[in-house]
Order: structure tokens, then C-alpha cells, then sequence
């Protein structure tokens, strides 16, 4: 699958998300609200692929390379951004007035580590541009997995489950298994 099209599905595929949801809900706050949690819960998906990339290479044939999979996780992300952008407008500006800096500092800490993750996802040579990607990609996963483990709904917080398989995954990516039989050499 061609880089665009995977960065197209994503989007596309996090505003039917949308869609659907305000279609069920309604254009109100509730609804908006619901979209804006659903839009990220379905980019977390697209975190949870991207985030196990490394691990997930060596079972899958053909899995796109890990950079492709951050940009769509970025991509769908930046659906969900849109969403909260437009709830903010439409139904909660008292908020944004009465918690200006929070609500600032929450918007622009989330966005620059999304932005930083995509923007980094490219390997280079730089120990630094490595480092910040790490901790672009570690915080971004810190931040949905911690989202999942404490979530109020209940059901919800079993994806935790998979974010921890994704980490397991991505840590144990560097290891080589041996299959073959070690040789006896008496």
C-alpha cells in the first residue's frame, strides 16, 4: 500500500468515525464530545500498529514500514484534533475562556508530540533526532495507555491489554530467536 493512500485511509476512515458518531448523537455537545473521544480511540489504533511495528515485522509479511504507520497515525490523530477543534468552537468556548492556560498548555503539549512523532518518524543518523523520536513516540504511548488503564468505563481499560502487548512487542523487537538445532560437536 502506497505511503498516500495508507495516510488517506487513515484520515478518511477517522472522519466516517466522526460522522457516524455525530449521526447517532446528534450535532450537540454530547455529540461532539462523543466524537471527539471516538475519533481518538480509533487513532489510538493506529498508535497501538505503529507503536508495535518493529515486533509486529517479523510476523507480518508485507506490514508497511514503521515510518508509513506513524504518519497515519498522525494523520488519523490530526482527525481527532480537528474534532476537539471543533467542539471547542461550537459548544465549549466558556471552557477554553475560564482555563486558558491548561486548556493551551494540553492542546499544545498533545499536538507537538503527535507533529514530533510524525516529523521524526523518518530514521536518520542523528542520535538526537533518534532520541527525540523515542520520546515522542514513548510519551505519546504513555499518554493512551495510561487514557486505557484508567479509563471510567470499565470495558475500556482492557485496551490496556494490547498497549502492553504493543510495548512487549516493540521492546523484544532487537532479539534474535534461534530455531535451528545447536551441533553437537563431538
Amino acid at each position: 500500500m502506497g505511503s498516500r493512500l495508507l495516510l488517506g485511509v487513515a484520515a478518511a476512515s477517522n472522519v466516517l468515525v466522526a460522522l457516524a458518531t455525530l449521526a447517532a448523537r446528534g450535532w450537540n455537545t454530547g455529540g461532539a464530545h462523543a466524537a471527539a473521544r471516538n475519533t481518538a480511540r480509533f487513532s489510538s489504533l493506529w498508535l497501538l500498529v505503529a507503536f508495535a511495528a518493529p515486533g509486529l515485522a517479523r510476523l507480518i509479511r508485507g506490514l508497511p514500514a514503521g515510518a508509513r504507520l506513524v504518519h497515519a497515525f498522525v494523520a488519523a490523530h490530526l482527525v481527532h484534533f480537528a474534532a476537539v477543534t471543533a467542539l471547542i468552537a461550537s459548544f465549549e468556548r466558556a471552557h477554553l475562556v475560564q482555563n486558558p492556560v491548561s486548556s493551551a498548555a494540553i492542546l499544545l503539549i498533545g499536538f507537538s508530540l503527535v507533529v514530533g512523532a510524525g516529523v521524526t518518524a523518518t530514521p536518520r543518523w542523528s542520535r538526537w533526532y533518534t532520541a527525540l523520536h523515542s520520546f515522542t513516540m514513548y510519551s505519546t504511548f504513555l499518554i493512551f495507555f495510561l487514557a486505557y488503564a484508567q479509563n471510567p468505563v470499565k470495558p475500556l481499560r482492557l485496551m490496556a491489554v494490547p498497549f502492553a502487548l504493543a510495548f512487549i512487542l516493540r521492546l523484544t523487537s532487537g532479539w534474535i530467536f534461534y530455531t535451528g538445532r545447536v551441533k553437537n560437536s563431538n
